[in-house]
């Protein structure tokens, strides 16, 4: 009897634990608990449909972590709380079904191979990587050094493959296959944070810098409900004096900016509202700004169409010439998108120079586009509930890929780190008044290994769960034999 109390205690704890993996109260270490335990409870419980309120626990904690991160309301919040342990949870099932059947080695990778694919599988429901077990390590440097080999995929592999190889070692393995699993992953999780710890170590950025500044100003109202309401025209009169006190607002700050010698300056996401018919007006000033001031010059803007509940979420690079590099629109995006999702990258005296916005940087298929630059800004915007964590993660594709991130957020943290994911500067947008962060970015990037390969590790995990699926054939026969 106290063995099954255990055996519910662990998986009800892990499940708990889920609030800490994650968002606003994300720690590293949590994962490297809450997995185990749960892969301990799911295999030991007796009757399978006793595990079913440990499901209901991880919904619960998954929506207590989530819960006002994002505007929308308490019942779809529960449902998509539902939605993202559904990864975990299936691998949960099919590791206490599976494991038992298999080798001692191969049984440790069913679960981390399942939940890897699965994982990767929930991005399709347009919600990226943002509930990755990658990104809960994102303040682990060590760790996620490895994602410059094979992708944030494998950083979130290597903590899931934890949880059975820890289930393995407090069971006692006395089999010599028991032993030699846990000396194969414990070897190689030695050699991922040993070669972490040296790429920090050996590896810093040597270029030269750019200062960058990147710049927030206060909305006095949510402009993005213009959007909501189909944008109609005889509204707009309303709207504009504070469009106009926003867009003035922001150039006296970016030409401070460049008085304190920024050569690269932009803002955060959608930064300046501004309707259709006003759009060219702003371009010209905005040119003749750059120009004057010998900058690359990036005004975020929130552009209205009128009639329309669709806007062009826009990130516009204007070189020191006043000429226009390019006009990225947000591909992953709330609202409908004309964007080619092509991610640009334009050489400039300060390094190649690349941008996405915001939750687009959940994306790494789209981002290893940029894997030539050196440099990526990003004008974002968060809420406090995912203010550090979503800038923070947004490192690991730089880390992918190699170059530097300036991340700049309104109504969430403002970080800048080069390609090892070294906080270069640090800004809270509710912590502070003066809203303009300047970093001095290297202005050289560096190659990578998963820039050459892309995700080829998600194929060998495919590869992987094939392998299990004959493995399982092949006993099933010489059992029936």
């Amino acid at each position: 009897m106290k063995r099954k109390r255990l055996f519910h205690a662990a998986g009800t704890a892990g499940a708990l634990l889920l609030f800490l993996i994650g968002w606003e109260y994300n720690i590293p270490a949590a994962a490297w608990v809450s997995y185990p335990l749960l892969v301990y409870g799911f295999r030991n419980i007796d009757r399978w449909y006793k595990t079913l309120p440990l499901i209901l626990f991880m919904v619960i904690a998954r929506l207590a972590s989530i819960y006002g991160g994002w505007d929308v309301g308490l019942p779809m919040s529960v449902a998509f709380s539902a939605l993202v342990i559904l990864p975990l949870a299936v691998s949960l099932f099919l590791d206490r079904i599976l494991a038992r059947r298999l080798g001692v080695f191969i049984s440790t990778l069913v679960f981390p191979c399942t939940y890897t694919l699965l994982d990767y599988l929930l991005t399709y429901a347009n919600v990226g990587m943002t509930f990755s077990l990658a990104y809960s390590q994102c303040t682990f440097p060590e760790l996620i050094q490895s994602a410059s080999l094979f992708g944030s995929w494998f950083v979130g592999f290597i903590v899931a493959w934890f949880a059975p190889a820890a289930v393995l070692l407090v069971s006692k393995p006395k089999t010599p296959s028991g032993r030699k699993s846990l000396i194969a992953y414990f070897s190689i999780l030695a050699v991922v944070l040993t070669f972490g710890s040296l790429r920090l170590s050996l590896f810093a950025p040597q270029a030269e810098t750019v200062r960058i500044a990147s710049i927030t100003e206060p909305h006095d109202i949510d402009y993005w409900s213009i959007t909501d309401e189909g944008t109609p025209r005889d509204k707009a009169a309303e709207y504009k004096p504070g469009m106009v006190e926003i867009q003035e607002n922001l150039f006296a700050a970016s030409q401070r900016a460049a008085d304190f010698g920024a050569k690269i300056i932009f803002w955060s996401e959608g930064n300046f509202p501004v309707y259709e018919d006003e759009t060219p007006a702003f371009l010209e000033k905005a040119s003749r700004f750059a120009k004057d001031n010998n900058v690359y010059f990036m005004p975020a803007v929130v552009e209205f169409l009128y009639g329309r509940t669709k806007n062009n979420n826009l990130a516009i690079l204007i070189n020191p010439n006043g000429g226009i590099e390019y006009r990225y629109e947000k591909t992953v995006s709330w609202y409908p998108s004309d964007s080619d999702g092509v991610i640009p990258v334009i050489g400039t005296p300060y390094g190649r120079l690349s941008t996405a916005i915001c939750f687009d940087m959940d994306d790494p298929a789209q981002i290893s586009q940029a894997r030539d630059a050196d440099i990526m800004l990003v004008p974002g915007m968060d809420t406090k509930k995912i203010d550090d964590f979503h800038t923070r993660v947004a490192f690991l594709r730089g880390l992918e890929n190699g170059f530097s991130t300036v991340r700049q957020s309104n109504k969430g943290a403002s970080i800048s780190a080069d390609y090892l994911g070294n906080t270069l500067a640090y800004q809270n947008y509710f912590s502070t008044d003066d809203r303009i962060m300047l970093s001095d970015v290297p202005t050289r990037g560096v190659s990578t290994l998963y820039g050459f390969t892309g995700e080829i590790f998600l194929w060998l995990v495919l590869a992987g769960v094939v392998f299990i699926m004959i493995q399982l054939a092949v006993r099933a026969r010489k059992k029936e034999q």
